[in-house]
């Protein structure tokens, strides 16, 4: 044992000899790579300070950020994903042509969940994180009431496909509504069912949300100035599933042959918000009353409607935000987004692709331009989208004619136009219209 102890101290002893040589090496070295200037070095193989993080210094690649604000999850996914490859579409194409001298566009989505609360909580964390240069708000007025509120003292282009006619009346010279307002779009159901249906006994079934309760008060405005009024004004809530209990008071009469007496209704005006719950709407009614004339709002022509209601969306007629095959624009985009995803669009969706666009071209000609200063590039921007001519009033409206089809097989016939106040019926495959007066186009 005494050996071992030995031996072990001495091994000690030699470590401790050979470290305090090595840190001399050490001293020394550092020593031979001092500034002749004394001053300290921030690194041990450089004498120059070092005042900005690495990262900082990497080049940045600098594009335009539009923000999208839509459904990736919920009740309305449908849409919400085929939105965001009509915004996708543009975005490709302004890039694919130089983007804007140079500089691309780059998509921002936030999923606004099918929810009101989540959209006023997207909108504010976009416009603290998302550095965008303008942003496509909802699609919806009931997530679109709070965010156009709170969008007043922003700056920056806000982009609607919101329809409540109320929304742009908030004096906020940065907001601007791609889609035509409610205003126009009920005056024309009621024009359509009264003048060319001959309606005297209409309905009137509505989603319960902004949406739908805007439209069926001008409805029912429009109706009273013509001396009419609903038979029954039925109210839904978004996504309710069951709709059967509702949709009965429709129903009484339809076999009677005095219906006026019974109650029968001849015609049901449908303002909805989502196309899944029109769609249910529609085979309620076909179920209990094949017959009855109906005409909705844009919702009614859509593809999701088709795919839930199939039959039952057969003969229905839609005022809807345009027809895209009637305007080259209109088809180039149809064409395009057919390529580019094997899927037909919605109409509903064409505004997205416009406001990408317009912005694009706004931003081509004031390539600085931002905030205030790039809303009113845009305001007084004339631009001819998918859609039609956008030509923005103080308010931020733009488009002020709708067109009316007819539903078959999924696809929109043409039935006419509505502009100015005022139904333009042309009668193309539709021979059996009942019409009070023929205006050709």
């Amino acid at each position: 044992m005494r050996y071992a102890c030995s031996s072990s101290h001495f091994f000690v002893a030699h470590f401790l000899r050979c470290a305090r040589i090595l840190l001399a090496w050490i001293v020394l070295a550092l020593a031979a790579c001092m500034p002749a200037d004394g001053s300290t070095p921030s690194v041990l193989d450089s004498n120059v300070d070092i005042t900005h993080n690495a990262l900082d210094e990497l080049p940045r690649v600098e594009s335009y950020r539009v923000g999208l604000h839509t459904e990736v999850t919920g009740p309305g996914a449908q849409i919400g994903d085929l939105s965001i490859r009509a915004a996708r579409l543009a975005v490709e194409e302004v890039n694919a042509q130089g983007g804007i001298h140079g500089v691309p566009l780059e998509l921002v989505v936030r999923d606004v969940r099918s929810d009101p609360v989540v959209s006023l909580a997207q909108y504010h964390a976009a416009l603290a994180e998302d550095n965008l240069v303008a942003l496509l708000g909802p699609f919806k007025s009931a997530y679109a009431v709070s965010v156009v509120q709170a969008h007043v003292d922003a700056d920056l282009p806000l982009f609607i496909g919101a329809t409540n006619a109320g929304l742009t009346q908030q004096d906020d010279i940065n907001l601007f509504r791609m889609r035509p307002s409610d205003a126009v779009t009920a005056a024309a159901l009621v024009t359509f069912a009264v003048d060319a249906l001959d309606s005297r006994r209409p309905a009137v079934v509505h989603d319960t949300d902004a949406f739908g309760s805007g439209g069926a008060r001008l409805i029912q405005d429009e109706l009273q100035r013509r001396g009419l009024s609903p038979v029954h004004v039925i109210g839904y809530d978004t996504a309710i599933g069951d709709l059967e209990g509702q949709i009965a008071p429709l129903t009484q009469g339809s076999d009677a042959t005095d219906d006026a007496a019974n109650g029968a209704v001849d015609t049901v005006l449908i303002y909805g918000t989502n196309p899944t719950d029109i769609a249910r709407i529609l085979r309620e009614l076909r179920y209990w009353n094949r017959d009855v004339q109906i005409v909705t709002s844009p919702g009614g022509a859509t593809v999701p409607t088709f795919n839930i209601a199939a039959d039952a969306q057969d003969g229905i007629y839609v005022v809807t935000d345009a027809l895209l095959t009637d305007t080259d624009a209109g088809r180039a985009f149809h064409d395009a987004f057919v390529a580019r995803f094997n899927i037909e669009p919605d109409t509903y969706i064409a505004w997205s692709y416009d406001a990408v666009h317009l912005l694009a071209a706004a931003l081509r000609q004031q390539p600085q331009a931002a905030g205030d200063a790039l809303s009113a590039q845009i305001r007084n921007f004339p631009f001819d989208g998918a859609q039609g001519p956008y030509r923005f009033d103080a308010q931020g409206n733009s488009l002020v004619t709708v067109a009316v089809v007819q539903m078959q097989n999924g696809v929109a016939q043409p039935v006419g136009l509505f502009r100015d106040g005022e139904l333009v019926l042309s009668f193309g495959e539709i021979s059996d219209l009942p019409l009070r007066s023929e205006v050709n186009p």
